[in-house]
């Protein structure tokens, strides 16, 4: 499962992607054990830095958030995965 995109502005931000208070990704530093998470990304002006899950079941649910700190501030970006 591919979540909505983050972006970072080239050589002004870093990013981090949080599951309810835990940290998954720290940059491209990895913190997550389960080796379902990954981040998807790309080069350009904006660099994609999106989270994604393979096998998503019961247990992904619940408050995400990519958090991108810039030079000005903080801007998280929260979404809840329910899973059915």
């Amino acid at each position: 499962m591919d979540f909505p995109k983050c972006y970072l502005l080239d050589g002004i931000s870093k990013g981090a992607w949080l599951n309810r208070s835990s940290i998954i990704f720290a940059g491209n530093d990895k913190w997550s054990v389960d080796p379902r998470v990954s981040i998807v990304s790309s080069v350009g002006d904006k660099h994609e830095y999106s989270l994604q899950i393979q096998k998503v079941d019961v247990t992904d649910d619940g408050q995400y958030t990519c958090s991108i700190q810039s030079e000005r501030n903080p801007r998280p970006k929260l979404l809840n995965l329910i899973v059915k």
